[in-house]
């Protein structure tokens, strides 16, 4: 049985407490909802994880709070961490993952074994597109990094390094008044294919799509769509379902398992700041107009 506090600023906590009560190896021994009470709770108390929920600012202190206690950390996606957070749990040996990792969503993961398995042949043409309804909670939030960093993990996984980063911007008020916000992400992988990921806060609800294209077929993907994936060579498609799987559960429990030191991590350190790279260059290339070229690092496995 591992031992859980669930953290974050008030309000963030209790779905995510909800979550773990689903989790039979998991006990929530705690609920922090500031800095100072998660401090007292980690010095007081027996913890293996801190589960850590959206932050407006830097998820930074947070995570450092954490690691310096010899806690395992999950946080937020859309919370900001710094490469200092990450290299820090590096160092302390801590296992951090960003929550709803594309890594365990069923249809990514159905798609990364295809073209792993060469189903697409070549990959030659990736599109990729992520969609949530504006909202107050986003304005001021890096796109890249708080709505994207899921999608350049998950292409770095299936097709390997990203060797060149270039980005547009665009944001204005809608007729509500509301800010809403778009970006384009191109990607040039090391392989040689083309990435375009389209990143949109002007949503009506949460949509997510991918079409992946190479030399022998296409896999398709629509979240709006009865059939989750679609695989074609030639002119026939080729539709496969998916199960109801529980993307963070599933990621939960093998987080437990890593924990327990039952699994390797599918997810590293040095991943979340492979992705961190490509957010970081695209918010450069935003500034400057100009392609920014990436180093090679990070674990493909």
């Amino acid at each position: 049985m591992v031992k859980v506090v669930v953290a974050g600023e008030a309000g963030t906590s209790v779905k995510k407490a909800q979550a773990w009560l689903r989790i039979k190896e998991a006990e929530i021994v705690g609920v922090a909802d500031s800095l100072s009470s998660l401090r007292e709770i980690l010095q007081g108390t027996e913890v293996d994880i801190v589960d850590i929920g959206s932050i407006t600012d830097s998820a930074d202190p947070w995570v450092a709070l954490a690691a310096q206690a010899g806690k395992h950390i999950l946080y937020a996606n859309d919370s900001a961490l710094g490469c200092e957070g990450i290299s820090l749990c590096d160092q302390h040996e801590i296992v951090l993952q960003f929550a709803n990792t594309l890594r365990f969503a069923p249809e990514y993961e159905q798609a990364y074994e295809q073209i792993k398995n060469g189903a697409i042949g070549k990959a030659g043409v990736i599109r990729l597109r992520r969609g949530a309804p504006v909202s107050a909670e986003n304005v001021g939030k890096c796109i890249f990094q708080s709505l994207g960093m899921r999608e350049f993990d998950w292409l770095r996984w299936t097709f390997g390094e990203v060797e060149r980063v270039m980005a547009r911007e665009v944001t204005r008020t809608n007729e509500s008044g509301q800010i809403v916000h778009y970006a384009l992400v191109m990607l040039r992988m090391a392989s040689g294919a083309i990435a375009h990921v389209e990143l949109s806060w002007a949503e009506g609800a949460e949509h997510a799509s991918f079409e992946l294209t190479g030399d022998h077929g296409m896999i398709a993907h629509d979240s709006r769509e009865s059939n989750p994936i679609r695989w074609s060579r030639g002119e026939q498609f080729l539709s496969t379902t998916c199960p109801g799987v529980d993307l963070m559960q599933r990621q939960r429990e093998h987080f437990i398992r890593c924990v327990q030191k039952q699994e390797v991590p599918r997810l590293h350190s040095r991943d979340l700041l492979a992705a961190l790279d490509v957010a970081l260059a695209a918010r450069e290339s935003v500034k400057t107009g100009q392609p920014v070229k990436l180093m090679h690092g990070g674990d493909e496995g």
